[in-house]
């Protein structure tokens, strides 16, 4: 719940149980992961959460029934900025309300914000002084972060052709950075693939990968990851003058990427530390489960 003051009663922590969201993975239902490893874009995803309610407690706290209100989710991508709802869940008898929703996969990508509230459906007469009483007003509501984890989905890929470009005409791949760290990260990182690489740019197309295909994008993920590593380690000292950047902005993300893989060289390397410095940068990438990783 929001740290703002409504102008309306609110219901205590512990009256409004948020039970965690689940995830249809292989007709298995599974705990929703903060990373979705290997998800491919355009794929759909199927999530359910179950919210309960202690109707005697809400009603008190409130001035409200669970007849008043009912469950609504929504979700937002980082990348495509698009929202959806599912439709709304009514609360049953024992203040229970299960909402089971399919998200589009064409319209998902980056991160996937999931927004869950309990909300006033319709206007009553004769309520007291400080009960909600316009349709829409958010009682309680919690959020979770998602990230779809792969290469497409966490930067988008366009692909040119680099002859026609500043870029070397033999590069296989490029990815645009900003050091400009309050600036959205999802609208301002992406890869570009060379179109004469055909080999890497049948690899990163949807669909299954062979064992090549897919040797082609744990190196692609795997320098990627680096070149971002490489970023925050020359850009450590701006990132340390804000404990909080905007969320998924560069600095959030370069901050999260560098807090997550400790390197022991505390700056950008010399010409004598260079190769140590690689290898560190290769360890980081592996303990972050980007590129290849030991069978």
């Amino acid at each position: 719940m929001p740290a703002d003051v409504r102008p309306y009663l609110i219901p205590r922590p512990g009256t409004v149980v948020w039970e965690p969201w689940f995830l249809l993975d292989a007709d298995e239902w599974k705990p929703m992961p903060d990373a979705i490893d290997g998800w491919d874009p355009g794929t759909d995803l199927r999530v359910a959460r179950r919210v309960r309610v202690d109707a005697s407690r809400f009603l008190q706290e409130t001035g409200l029934t669970l007849t008043d209100v009912a469950l609504t989710v929504s979700w937002t991508s980082s990348t495509t900025d698009m929202t959806e709802a599912a439709p709304v869940a009514r609360f049953d008898s024992n203040g229970t309300a299960l909402i089971d929703a399919t998200l589009v996969g064409e319209r998902l990508s980056g991160i996937l914000l999931l927004r869950s509230t309990v909300s006033l459906t319709g206007v009553a007469p004769g309520r007291e002084v400080g009960v909600a009483s316009v349709p829409g007003s958010v009682l309680t509501e919690h959020s979770q972060r998602v990230v779809l984890e792969s290469m497409s989905s966490m930067f988008p890929v366009h692909e040119i052709d680099f002859s026609h470009t500043r870029l070397s005409s033999t590069a296989s791949w490029h990815l645009e950075t900003t050091t400009e760290l309050t600036a959205p990260f999802y609208g301002t990182f992406r890869v570009l693939i060379n179109k004469r690489d055909r080999e890497l740019r049948t690899a990163v197309a949807r669909g299954a990968k062979d064992k090549r295909q897919q040797a082609l994008l744990d190196e692609l993920q795997a320098g990627v990851a680096a070149l971002l590593l490489e970023l925050a380690l020359h850009l450590r000292e701006e990132l340390a003058e804000r404990e909080e950047w905007p969320p998924d902005s560069v600095g959030d993300v370069l901050a999260r990427t560098l807090a997550a893989s400790p390197l022991h060289l505390v700056a950008p390397p010399g010409a004598v530390e260079v190769a140590e410095f690689r290898t560190q940068i290769s360890g980081a990438v592996r303990n972050l489960g980007r590129g290849r990783i030991f069978q």
